[in-house]
């Protein structure tokens, strides 16, 4: 045999014994795989076996920017109950119910949702919304009174009392104790209409 075929016979038998071994490392590392595989269903079946809590990630309910907010305020010396509606405040978009409950130390959740949040809140004092009204010098005051009975001035003068009818002016003479914003202001539009 000449030198060349030699060499072309060793180069083959060198490529066999390198592909056998190549394939005997692939079939071990599979083998392995397997084993480790079925290693890790077993600790699996054992963890669910006695009772081991697996952890999930969980989805709890957050609120968004569309989240609306309506506070409760409850006033024991005066039995009223004043309830404001507003959007979310920006440092209260994307929190928990136990956030809030933790950031909000001193309100009740009434309801937590993504659409809404009721906050309450019971106040052991007078709500501060108990106005009187009256004439002086032929115009309307507004005073707002106090848990004693005390009166504040809060505005004087706008309205003149010239051109009401007659009994709203002798109401007024006598005065006229209104209970929240929004009667008030109700009653001062009926006076400018």
């Amino acid at each position: 045999m000449n030198k060349k075929a030699i060499f072309i016979f060793v180069l083959i038998i060198i490529f066999c014994i390198c592909f056998y071994i190549g394939y005997m490392v692939q079939k071990n590392k599979k083998q392995n795989d397997i084993i480790r595989n079925d290693m890790l269903l077993n600790e699996m079946v054992d963890n669910i076996n006695t009772n081991d809590t697996i952890e999930t990630a969980s989805q709890e309910e957050k609120t968004t920017p569309n989240t609306i907010l309506i506070l409760k305020k409850y006033y024991t010396d005066c039995g009223h109950a004043i309830e404001n509606r507003a959007t979310l405040p920006e440092e209260m978009v994307n929190m928990t119910e136990k956030e809030i409950k933790e950031q909000y130390v001193n309100w009740e959740i009434e309801r937590f949702s993504k659409e809404e949040v009721i906050l309450t809140r019971t106040l052991e004092s007078f709500c501060g919304e108990h106005y009187y009204v009256t004439e002086e010098d032929g115009h309307i005051s507004i005073y707002v009174e106090d848990e004693m009975g005390n009166r504040t001035l809060k505005e004087q003068g706008q309205l003149s009392c010239e051109y009401l009818p007659e009994t709203d002016r002798i109401n007024l003479k006598n005065g006229i104790n209104i209970y929240g914003t929004e009667e008030l202001n109700k009653m001062l539009e009926d006076f400018e209409s």
